[in-house]
């Protein structure tokens, strides 16, 4: 195990593993986030209203 060292800052060891444990929870949180609103704000597909004619549909007259 390590050893308790201070720092220049006058943090341990222990309080270190908890700044980052914390750094990456709130990044992931923050990532998470950000997935949820580009979710939310995602266009639907644009489903044809019914009554109007698809473009690949070919209309064909007798002559």
């Amino acid at each position: 195990m390590a050893k308790m060292i201070n720092s220049k800052y006058g943090w341990t060891w222990p309080q270190f593993v908890k700044a980052d444990a914390d750094c990456d929870r709130y990044w992931q949180f923050k990532k998470a986030e950000r997935r949820s609103l580009i979710e939310a704000t995602k266009k639907p597909p644009r489903v044809a209203p019914q009554g109007e004619k698809k473009t690949s549909e070919k209309i064909y007259i007798d002559f």
